[in-house]
Order: structure tokens, then C-alpha cells, then sequence
């Protein structure tokens, strides 16, 4: 699960991607990252797709930036990150795309704090009966 902020720029997303490398038909350069709210109005989803930024990667984490600016409604969204050879294509159906790496579930949140932890106060009086 993922969890990134509502209409912010420059987040930090990190996934385990490499190792579904080796199950695509080639090799990429680019991962392009769809974002699509899972309850939609009047049956039209709510969509955010761009080339993420890789930022770093190696044999088990890949760290990329990302940005959910127009995503106005928090809520779960669905993921899905495809391996691709353009910077700049944001359409899962073109041909650039190599294949799906990764798909899954994540909240996209808006910081509502929907309760206040109340002040405890614990008495930390140690008595032995020894």
C-alpha cells in the first residue's frame, strides 16, 4: 500500500520494481505511473498518469518522485506503474510501454486530522513487594 498527499508536488513514492524486470519482454528506461481513484462520480474516473522520476534504484528498492497535483478528492486509489521507453508518454496503451510492473492499492490523504489524542499522563511508580 501507498500513501501520498492530495495536490502536492514532489513526493517521495517507494517501491520494489527491478525484480519485475526480468519477467518483461525488454528492457525500459522509463516507469510511467497511473493513478485512478477508486470510487468515481458519475461513473468518470479520476485519473493521474506521469513519468515518474526515478530518483534511485537498485536490486530492491526504487525510490521515484512523484506528484498528485489535481487530485483534489482523498481517498483509495488504485496504482499501476508500467516499464516504458519515453519521458514523456503518459498513455498505458502506447507503444512505448514495455509491459506492468507493479499494481496495487494506496490512500491518497488530505492530512485531515479526524480525532485529537488526548493527554496521558501515566504514573510510573515502581513498587517491589520483594
Amino acid at each position: 500500500m501507498i500513501y501520498l498527499v492530495t495536490n502536492t508536488a514532489s513526493q517521495d513514492l517507494y517501491l520494489t520494481l527491478k525484480e519485475a524486470r526480468a519477467g518483461l519482454p525488454g528492457a525500459f528506461t522509463h516507469y510511467l505511473l497511473v493513478l485512478t481513484r477508486e470510487a468515481h462520480l458519475n461513473d468518470v474516473p479520476e485519473t493521474l498518469a506521469q513519468v515518474a522520476v526515478i530518483d534511485y534504484e537498485n536490486d530492491r528498492i526504487t525510490k521515484l518522485e512523484v506528484t498528485t497535483v489535481g487530485i483534489t478528492v482523498p481517498g483509495r486509489y488504485r496504482y499501476e506503474v508500467y516499464g516504458q521507453n519515453s519521458a514523456n508518454n503518459t498513455d498505458p496503451e502506447n507503444v512505448a510501454v514495455v509491459g506492468l510492473v507493479e499494481k496495487g492499492w494506496g490512500v491518497i490523504s488530505d492530512n485531515t486530522s479526524y480525532f485529537t489524542q488526548p493527554d496521558m499522563t501515566a504514573d510510573t511508580t515502581i513498587v517491589y513487594n520483594g
